[in-house]
């Protein structure tokens, strides 16, 4: 029997095959069988700094001689998905048990540099020049009005690009919770009060009329924008301001921490997208497996307390947040294949990255290494390896993009998406 599915692959295979870019009604066609992707699908990023080792956890070299693979370390399966366990590592084992059917695993994936800050930019905006806005504050940019600060950043980098607008930093200090219940003013060398909570009601309240009366006065097009914007901006205001007795935007070190004050930005509708850190630096130049090792640990044991938050709290449209929210897991860069003289390993341009929830096809490994430990390419219709797609941080930003119902060609150009990977 042929399927929507099968119907949209054998099309975009003869397109490719022809040299023909995929129109995006095709691109996205995949993602728009699940209701979430019109504009609702939520996502987590969690970006871990300095260059993760792949080979300690994602990627299976025990066959590749130019890779040295941990001791003590052995191949582990969940159904089809392969990954790399270790007695020091119970978490992983935790993780992929829990969460393996619904997490696709992305190896090879090329940034095409070994600068950390180059690296950083490449693989959340696809693009070097620090310009381009990066993949959630273009998600959350596109549904904007929807949300009282689209993209939170709890911690990590961020890259808004001319999409500011939708961005905001909770503030490693409580910053955002200091501008909301109003005691940065205490902060100031100078001195300086706010208004009584009756006065400062007062005073939002008429601000509110003046940008309602501006709006419905407008006498041009830019006039009516502008107003627009103006109104929308005091009521937003207005919704943020009232949730300081809900919840904080104050977060610690830990992705634990973190997650509870995800989970709460969006259930409670005041952002789509959010980006979390874990804070240690994972550039082990020197003494990699015995840094690098606790490392994926405390990644996987907050992985694992991510996921648990997100099955436990409630969704907006779907039973829970983890049936409505992606994760997407990476880092700048990989480790070079072999150790180095300190038992460390330097800086490689290929890495890996993992993404968790509704609209991924999980359960399986995308993309590989060759004998070299170069990147395979792959087929961006099956999203099997084989294909003539390099498996870049753009196919990933494109793939994030459609799976959200957004063409990623304004955005992302020369790549299609991996539709194998979506539903």
């Amino acid at each position: 029997m042929t399927t929507r599915r099968t119907l949209l692959k054998a099309t975009g295979a003869g397109l490719l095959a022809f040299g023909a870019p995929l129109p995006f009604g095709l691109r996205s066609g995949l993602a728009s069988a699940n209701p979430l992707t019109d504009g609702k699908l939520k996502f987590l990023f969690v970006f871990n700094s300095g260059g993760w080792d792949p080979t300690r956890v994602l990627v299976d070299g025990f066959d590749n001689a130019a890779i040295d693979m941990e001791p003590e370390a052995g191949r582990a399966s969940v159904g089809d998905l392969n990954y790399i366990s270790h007695p020091d590592r119970p978490s992983v084992d935790g993780f992929f048990e829990a969460w393996g059917d619904r997490t696709a695993v992305c190896n090879g994936m090329l940034v095409r540099s070994i600068a950390h800050e180059i690296c950083t930019v490449l693989a959340l905006t696809g693009d070097s020049s620090g310009t381009r806005p990066d993949w959630p504050a273009i998600l959350a940019n596109e549904v904007r009005e929807d949300f009282i600060i689209p993209h939170v950043v709890l911690d990590g980098p961020s890259f808004p690009g001319d999409l500011g607008v939708a961005v905001a930093r909770a503030g490693g200090q409580g910053q955002l919770d200091a501008l909301i219940d109003g005691s940065a003013l205490d902060l100031s060398t100078m001195a300086a009060g706010g208004p009584s909570h009756p006065a400062e009601g007062i005073m939002d309240a008429y601000m509110l009329r003046r940008a309602q009366a501006a709006a419905g006065g407008a006498t041009s097009a830019a006039q009516a924008k502008l107003a627009g914007d103006l109104s929308h901006a005091v009521e937003q205001t207005r919704a943020l301001k009232d949730l300081r007795y809900v919840m904080d935007f104050s977060v610690g070190s830990t992705l634990a921490s973190q997650a509870q004050v995800a989970a709460d930005l969006l259930s409670l509708g005041v952002a789509r997208c959010a980006t979390l850190r874990q804070a240690a630096s994972w550039d082990t130049h020197a003494d990699n497996d015995n840094l690098q090792s606790p490392l994926w640990e405390s990644l996987f044991d907050g992985l694992n307390q991510l996921m648990s938050v997100l099955q436990t709290t409630p969704g907006e449209l779907a039973p829970t947040l983890a049936d409505e929210t992606v994760v997407v897991v990476l880092s700048e860069m990989g480790r070079t294949p072999q150790l180095n003289g300190f038992e460390g390993k330097d800086h490689w341009p290929y890495t890996s990255a993992m993404l968790i929830g509704p609209s991924v096809q999980g359960g399986r490994v995308y993309g590989g290494l060759d004998s070299q430990v170069y990147g395979l390419p792959i087929d961006p219709i099956s999203g099997d390896t084989g294909g003539e797609q390099l498996f870049s941080a753009e196919a990933l930003g494109a793939t994030l993009l459609a799976m959200a119902d957004i063409d990623p060609g304004p955005f992302v150009q020369g790549v299609s998406p991996i539709m194998g990977m979506m539903k």
